[in-house]
C-alpha cells in the first residue's frame, strides 16, 4: 500500500473514513491509480522515485480513497454505476451520456490532476 491512515488523517487532511473501511479502501485507490498510470507506477517502482514524486503519488491515493468513499466505496470499481438517490431534499440523477450508460468514472478527477506533473499519465503524442 502506498499510505496508511495516519498520513491520509494527518498530512492529506482527507475527509474520514471508518478505520474498518481504510485497508480495503486503500488497497483498491492504489489499483485505481496503477491502472491510471498505465501501470508505469507499481509499488516497487515507488520506492524508487524522488521524494516530491512518492508525495504526489500518496496524494493522488488518498484524493481517490476520498472519493471511492464518497460515491459507494470499494464497490464502486464493480463497474455498478447509481443511477440515481433521494435523501430528504437532496436528490441525486446520474447524467446520461450519449450512449444512455449512466456510470460514473471510478478515476478521481482530483487524483488525475495531482498526477499530471509526474508524467505518469502521459499518453503520448507530440507538439511538433
Amino acid at each position: 500500500m502506498y499510505v496508511d491512515e495516519t498520513y491520509y488523517n494527518d498530512v492529506f487532511k482527507g475527509e474520514p473514513v471508518e478505520s474498518a473501511d481504510f485497508p480495503t479502501l486503500c488497497q483498491r485507490a492504489g489499483e485505481i491509480i496503477e491502472e491510471m498510470t498505465l501501470y508505469r507506477l507499481t509499488e516497487e517502482g515507488f520506492l524508487m522515485m524522488s521524494e516530491s514524486t512518492q508525495k504526489l503519488v500518496k496524494n493522488a491515493v488518498c484524493a481517490q480513497m476520498e472519493y471511492l468513499d464518497a460515491n459507494g466505496g470499494a464497490e464502486m470499481d464493480m463497474g455498478n454505476g447509481m443511477s440515481g438517490a433521494t435523501l430528504g431534499k437532496f436528490s441525486y440523477s446520474g447524467a446520461s451520456s450519449g450512449t444512455g450508460s449512466t456510470e460514473q468514472s471510478i478515476f478521481s478527477p482530483r487524483a488525475e490532476r495531482i498526477l499530471w506533473p509526474t508524467g505518469l499519465t502521459y499518453r503520448g503524442g507530440s507538439c511538433r
